[in-house]
């Protein structure tokens, strides 16, 4: 008999893993054309046309942030192809804008997704656009379509035993740079320097939060198996998907993740753990341990930072963290921890 289906209520943020996991199961597709289907830690599909390139599609919307979210929704989706080792071709947009927008707060939002689109080299090919009831923001959600050569495919489940895991890019650009633009007096109330604020402000530009050139230098470095970038639920999450998917354990150094300085002062003031938070911006390459150092030197010359956090083990052998002398199980966040706080503020108001 299958179990009854629970009536506790789902806080915001990614649907919790065993749940995830078990609708994911209901709907595993049966069609051979399907080369890379739904599943935990794989973030696109894709599928054999027949055609000397495969296809590669993503969709995602724009929840979190309110500025510029056009350019945010193509670094978003992108990302997902970037770590299949996709190009980025056609993109179709859902946009649910709130009542009472102005025609020109409208138009703006489509003048950037057109600029965002042609520097990308992107064509915005169709969607769909509705006023909707309830929204206190725009919400943008995208289908962005690419091709990837056959023999370039890169999978989350790649991850071998034995691999080096490398982080391109710090911890964690997108979170703290929401924090730090959406919630500036809470963090100056809580003693965060203004220049802190500024800075981290303008992460969302600089370095920004794609990862499609660290992705395509680890591509062309050789000897990568998989690619995954942190999202929601932040670098611990987004390495408990690689494990997942791939049918791996796993040892991370905690002293050799590279958490921005910024975000680690943004993180203190409100209680909130830096390697829980939404990390868009950093990429997760598991490689072979000789192709390591050429693919350090690669990201080292685009002025990319990287780090190697951890191995890859055998599934038997578990998750886990060394922090100092100690190792403990690699922790499990509920949520993302921007969702945490967001969801703190409304019990306050309330």
């Amino acid at each position: 008999m299958a179990p009854m289906p629970s009536t506790k209520a789902l806080p915001a943020g990614k649907l919790p893993a065993e749940l995830l996991r078990a609708w994911l199961e209901r709907i595993a597709p049966t069609d051979p054309s399907v080369v890379v289907g739904p599943g935990v830690g794989e973030d696109a599909a894709v599928l054999d046309l027949g055609a000397p390139e495969l296809l590669v599609a993503k969709t995602d919307p724009i929840t979190f942030a309110a500025r510029q979210p056009a350019r945010y929704l193509l670094a978003v989706n992108s990302n997902d192809l970037a770590v299949t080792g996709a190009r980025p071709r056609w993109l179709l947009v859902t946009a649910l804008l709130p009542e009472g927008i102005s025609p020109s707060a409208a138009e703006a939002i489509f003048d950037e997704l057109k600029q965002a689109c042609d520097a990308m080299g992107i064509l915005l090919v169709g969607g769909h656009t509705e006023m909707t009831v309830g929204l206190d923001r725009p919400i943008l959600v995208g289908c962005l379509l690419g091709t990837v050569p056959r023999d370039r495919l890169v999978r989350t489940s790649g991850a071998r035993p034995g691999d080096a895991i490398l982080l391109a890019g710090g911890i964690a650009i997108e979170g703290a740079a929401i924090l730090a633009t959406e919630h500036a007096d809470r963090l100056r109330q809580r003693g965060v320097p203004e220049d802190v604020l500024r800075n981290v402000a303008r992460w969302l530009e600089s370095p920004g939060i794609s990862v499609a050139a660290a992705a395509g230098l680890l591509v062309e470095a050789g000897g990568v198996h998989a690619m995954h970038d942190p999202t929601e639920g932040g670098l611990i999450t987004a390495l408990h998907e690689l494990a997942e998917a791939a049918g791996i354990g796993l040892r991370i150094r905690r002293d050799a993740i590279p958490v921005l300085a910024e975000c680690r002062v943004i993180c203190e003031a409100l209680g909130l753990d830096p390697l829980g938070l939404l990390a868009s911006g950093a990429l997760l390459a598991a490689m072979e341990p000789a192709a390591a150092p050429r693919a350090m030197e690669a990201l080292r010359r685009a002025s990319i930072p990287g780090a190697l956090i951890g191995e890859a083990l055998p599934a038997s052998d578990g998750l886990w963290l060394v922090e100092g002398d100690g190792v403990r199980a690699l922790p499990r966040f509920e949520r993302d921890e921007l969702a945490r706080y967001l969801e703190s503020l409304e019990r306050e108001s309330n």
